[in-house]
């Protein structure tokens, strides 16, 4: 895991060179993963740059989608509400993460009251 995140670190001080060295050509995004001059890279692209990582990184292959999944679930499990993962995701309603996500949330809601329960009888 550590590799990996050298990985990215790699990646951002090259952004960060390219930033610096395209001045106002370079495109200011949210986006992790760019091209050189800072625009979104297509689909081919991105795949390729996340295959490199997770070779190099030596971790089990997973898709752009498979991450964003995975990303959702991990935010869940660690006690976001829905809402906050829906606007996280763009998704354009909260009942489009409910169908996705729903059995996730149903889970939280259970350990929650096993919480709640066991802080009431502390």
């Amino acid at each position: 895991m550590i590799f990996y995140i050298e990985e990215i670190k790699k990646y951002k001080d090259w952004q960060d060179k390219n930033r610096e060295k395209y001045g106002i050509n370079y495109v200011e995004s949210d986006y992790v993963i760019t091209t050189w001059n800072g625009t979104p890279m297509g689909t081919f692209s991105i795949n390729k740059v996340i295959s490199t990582i997770i070779d190099k990184a030596v971790l089990p292959k997973i898709s752009p989608h498979g991450l964003r999944h995975t990303h959702a679930i991990m935010m869940l499990e660690s006690g976001n509400d829905i809402k906050m993962v829906s606007d996280r995701l763009g998704h354009s309603s909260l009942n489009m993460t409910t169908d996705v996500y729903l059995h996730i949330t149903k889970k939280h809601e259970k350990e929650s009251v096993l919480r709640l329960e066991s802080y009431l009888k502390d």
